[in-house]
């Protein structure tokens, strides 16, 4: 099965279903079920009000989950990647700047050599055990057995 790892506190946001986008810089054509993997290292941060802006802070004030890098170093859950595109509505979705050619709806980035994909993540779960796995740059496969 396909596995991405993501630092944390992004991949725990990713599995409690808060989090519907995961930003890259490069685009994948991939639909379909994949593992989390949380990253040995996580993202370095005080608190969440810190790497978060306002509105995505304010969308997590009723939830109350473990996002400070918990669960380093193991596969979380999983999701479905439903779709990759630039400029994604989402509050979570990182933005590029450029124009869209309106003859062909290809998109061309302005400023930037590469556009931001955010891919549109669905259907999330949180795995009640995590289970260790080394993780890998780009997507890659996990061969190993796991239940949950």
């Amino acid at each position: 099965m396909k596995v991405l790892t993501i630092k944390q506190p992004w991949a725990s946001l990713i599995v409690e279903g808060i989090k519907d986008i995961e930003n890259r810089t490069w685009k994948t054509n991939y639909r379909g079920r994949i593992l989390i993997h949380s990253s040995n290292i996580p993202f370095k941060f005080s608190g969440l009000s810190d790497i978060l802006t306002k509105e995505q802070f304010d969308s997590l004030k009723d939830k109350i989950a473990p996002f400070m890098g918990n669960d380093c170093g193991d596969i979380i859950g999983s999701v479905e990647i439903v779709d990759c595109v630039i400029n994604h509505k989402s509050i979570w979705a990182d933005k590029t700047d450029g124009v869209t050619d309106s003859n062909t709806g290809e998109f061309i980035p302005r400023r930037e050599p590469k556009p931001v994909y955010n891919w549109v993540l669905a259907n999330p779960i949180k795995f009640e055990k995590p289970i260790p796995a080394k993780g890998k740059l780009g997507l890659w496969e996990f061969n190993g057995i796991f239940f949950n």
